[in-house]
């Protein structure tokens, strides 16, 4: 199944926490470079392109947890 669950697992270690902030920031600022998986995770918002707005919902989703 290559569907894409954007649920904010950007470390694939099935625990969303900072560790996922952090990675999602370095791709934003383009010193890491994500896979497919990684990608989609990241991408929360499913608008193909991961920025500032994706953090923002990572964040809240971890503070809503």
């Amino acid at each position: 199944d290559d569907e894409c669950i954007a649920d904010g697992d950007v470390s694939q270690d099935d625990i969303v926490n900072v560790i996922d902030i952090v990675t999602t920031v370095n791709y934003v600022l383009g010193t890491a470079v994500p896979n497919e998986e990684q990608s989609c995770a990241a991408d929360m918002n499913a608008d193909s392109v991961i920025n500032v707005i994706d953090i923002i919902i990572l964040v809240n989703l971890i503070i809503e947890s």
